[in-house]
């Protein structure tokens, strides 16, 4: 059954949109920062790039941690308990629910 057609189908695109969310974070994030540092800075020695460098950078860290903390703390759309962690175990590329064994998507 394809992810449109289920009716889960709002949940699954929520849990898409979730992960979406942490890769662009985490990754364009890690871009940006580089291009920062390593294209624009440069060009401009009077600003203190430490600085910028640090609070870019934890910055980063915590987009990063708040979007995987919601990604990983998708509810089932069955059962509602969290799809990808058992009580402090967290299984990332779970194929099923861990508490009622929904498969992913469908």
């Amino acid at each position: 059954m394809a992810a449109q057609d289920s009716i889960y189908a709002r949940q699954w695109r929520d849990r898409r949109a979730r992960r979406l969310w942490f890769y662009g974070v985490w990754i364009g994030g890690f871009a940006v920062l580089a291009l920062l540092m390593f294209g624009v800075l440069p060009h401009f020695p009077q600003i203190p790039a430490g600085a910028i460098f640090v609070v870019l950078g934890l910055t980063w860290l915590a987009g990063s941690f708040f979007a995987g903390m919601r990604l990983q703390r998708f509810p089932c759309p069955r059962c509602g308990r969290s799809y990808f962690m058992t009580s402090l175990i967290y299984f990332p590329f779970a194929r099923q629910c861990r508490h009622c064994g929904l498969p992913r998507d469908e």
